[in-house]
């Protein structure tokens, strides 16, 4: 299967302090990847990079097979890529102006415009708004208008920055329904950074645990949850009977251990 996304050995240094370490993983194509970690372990860093909005400091990365670091332009790759902020910016215009606002920098003419943009209302189920001030929207629609923005381009690639973040339940629901959608039905690649835990289990083919810079496990969620690397991912992912022991013997698959005595 191919990777659209590979990194080997990243490292983003700002004003001398390090704040991603050592980052190697690849992303296959047409999958869910989440990005799980505590606040300020570099997730939405980590996300900057690998769109192209911020060059690493040193390291390998490597986007739809092209090495990216030393180029002079990476504009060509950078438009089959798409990035869902946790606070998107929505203009003071209609909800049709702000889904089209990519396809009308990229030149694209009226009816295609049109046609793109019914598309992408339609995919977020908000076809019926599109005459609407965009800023007289609820948070959680106002998010799905900013996931139609992003998606209207059509992108191989698309980046989600927390993107359920502070929404009501039902609104958290409707994204995850189209993020599903997006992948499953449109062949989408997605990497999703998300302090939802459960959501990050939900969603993701495979996940990634990144902890004070460091990517230390990368795996299916069940056995990031269920066999984590690392008594620091243990306790991150709610692992809450973590005894230390020694094992004192082994007979028919099963293990004797010595916790503390016990």
């Amino acid at each position: 299967m191919n990777s659209p996304i590979e990194t080997n050995n990243l490292f983003k240094l700002y004003e001398n302090k390090e704040i991603l370490r050592d980052i190697t993983f690849s992303v296959q194509e047409k999958e869910i990847f989440g990005i799980i970690g505590p606040s300020g372990s570099g997730k939405s860093t980590l996300l900057r990079l690998i769109d192209l909005i911020e060059t690493p400091t040193k390291g390998t990365l490597r986007i739809f097979g092209e090495e990216t670091l030393g180029r002079d332009s990476r504009f060509h790759l950078r438009r089959r890529m798409a990035m869902l902020s946790q606070k998107p910016v929505i203009f003071n215009r209609s909800v049709h102006d702000n889904v089209a606002m990519g396809m009308k920098y990229r030149g694209a003419n009226r009816a295609d415009i049109d046609k793109r943009v019914r598309e992408a209302l339609d995919a977020i189920g908000l076809s019926a708004y599109a005459s609407r001030a965009a800023r007289t929207l609820s948070g959680g629609e106002a998010q799905r208008v900013a996931l139609a923005r992003a998606i209207v381009t059509d992108p191989e690639i698309l980046f989600l920055d927390e993107p359920t973040a502070n929404l009501d339940p039902l609104s958290v629901e409707t994204i995850e329904e189209i993020i599903v959608q997006l992948n499953h039905e449109h062949g989408m690649t997605i990497v999703l950074s998300t302090h939802d835990m459960l959501q990050g289990q939900r969603l993701s083919n495979r996940m990634s645990v990144i902890m004070d810079g460091e990517m230390l496990q990368v795996g299916p969620p069940r056995e990031i949850f269920h066999a984590p690397a690392t008594t620091k991912i243990a306790r991150f992912v709610g692992v809450e009977n973590i005894l230390d022991g020694t094992i004192t013997g082994s007979r028919g698959g099963e293990v004797s251990i010595n916790a503390g005595g016990t």
